[in-house]
């Protein structure tokens, strides 16, 4: 395996960012980094320029992209998928369903567990299932023919196949609570989504095993009036609630700047995690119309203003975005430092996770996933064990 050496970075650590820093990869691993002169015979010196060396970012809820969705049955989608979002700087994921047919579900698994080891453009981490166990009220763009409770004997199916890395929800289903302690007790992430539950369901759910709360603000309950008084819902559990996580589509279409400050005010920068949750739609041009879910199962949906709309034009269903894009969106609306928001897409899932003794941040020892964005925050170059994945022209 070829050594890398770059030099004249900016290298983002987690509290801070060096200047005119070098950083030695060998083995698949980070050997060495500092604002010092580094030599390694034999290596490959890549002179950034001044340009960010960054932990490469990891995506914990992407469906698609480049045309192509997990739910599409064939190897080649996840593939594509994968080369998409690592030339935007990502270099682990969860790849995502949404509700659908069981044998949809199950033949997504399989493939996953089929190439997972020999998709080499980003390490796949795992899956998550995102549906079928909502509320219809806060089905969003979700399939309303597959929506319903949980149902333990689908779900021990789906964990057979030992790659189910996190699970969303409804909290306030029927055997929701219990569902939660179980996957938790199994290792599994366990996310409240598309949900109308109160504020004290939420509550009483972060001690049943959920950790995370996914896309907050999208088709989720928020406050709401009801015999003449307010009452919160999981918006605000999810902004109030210490221990939960919150996942945030930071695309500047889903939320405008003054919730995702808000959201940071509340949560600071330990608790938030930017996803793209994006559709199949990431990288085509405006206008087109692509299948939300698989291609032959799948829902129409429209790519228009920088998202995917349904047809009626009356939600989003799912965005177009990838990694660079949102640290973009992060840095502009809220105005913290580059570490910060690194943190949101390395760090906090790294922590999330499970992985964090071993990626998420800029440090010896640590899996040489590494990403290059132009002072800008463009992606430039993207590392994946060791090995470049995508790179410009230079």
């Amino acid at each position: 395996m070829e050594k890398l050496l770059f030099k004249n970075a900016r290298l983002v650590l987690p509290n801070s960012v060096m200047e005119n820093a070098s950083l030695l990869v060998a083995d698949g691993k980070i050997a060495d980094f500092g604002a010092k002169d580094i030599s390694a015979e034999g290596a490959k010196v890549i002179d950034l320029d001044g340009d960010w060396l960054t932990p490469g970012l990891i995506e914990t809820h992407v469906h698609g992209g480049g045309g192509a969705d997990f739910m599409d049955g064939t190897e080649e989608a996840f593939f594509t998928v994968a080369k998409h979002h690592s030339e935007h700087g990502v270099t682990s994921m969860l790849a995502t369903t949404l509700a659908g047919e069981t044998s949809e579900t199950e033949n997504a698994l399989k493939i996953f567990c089929d190439v997972k080891d020999r998709v080499k453009s980003c390490n796949m981490l795992g899956v998550h299932l995102e549906g079928p166990y909502f509320s219809m009220a806060q089905k969003g763009a979700q399939d309303p023919k597959y929506i319903k409770d949980p149902d333990r004997q689908e779900l021990d199916l789906f964990l057979s196949y030992g790659c189910v890395k996190r699970v969303s929800i409804a909290p306030e289903l029927n055997g929701a609570m219990e569902t939660g302690r179980y996957l938790s007790d199994k290792g599994v992430i366990v996310s409240a989504a598309h949900t109308d539950a109160s504020f004290d369901t939420v509550e009483e759910a972060s001690k049943n095993g959920y950790t995370l709360m996914t896309h907050l603000y999208s088709a989720m309950s928020g406050v709401h009036i009801a015999d003449c008084k307010r009452h919160a819902g999981a918006i605000e559990a999810g902004l109030c609630i210490d221990d939960l996580f919150v996942e945030t589509i930071c695309d500047g279409v889903h939320l405008p700047d003054g919730i995702l400050r808000l959201i940071y005010k509340c949560k600071g920068r330990d608790k938030i995690i930017l996803t793209s949750d994006a559709s199949r739609g990431a990288g085509l041009p405006e206008n087109t119309v692509i299948k939300l879910g698989s291609l032959t199962k799948g829902q129409d949906v429209l790519i228009k203003n920088g998202v995917a709309n349904r047809m009626d034009m009356k939600a989003f269903a799912g965005s177009v975005a990838a990694g660079d894009r949102l640290l973009r969106t992060e840095l502009n609306a809220v105005g913290i430092p580059m570490w910060e928001v690194m943190g949101m897409m390395t760090a906090n899932p790294a922590k999330l996770l499970g992985i964090d003794d071993r990626k998420g941040k800029i440090a010896v020892g640590y899996d040489a996933d590494l990403a290059v964005f132009s002072k800008d925050v463009y992606s430039k170059m993207t590392v994946v064990n060791g090995e470049i994945v995508y790179e410009v022209n230079r």
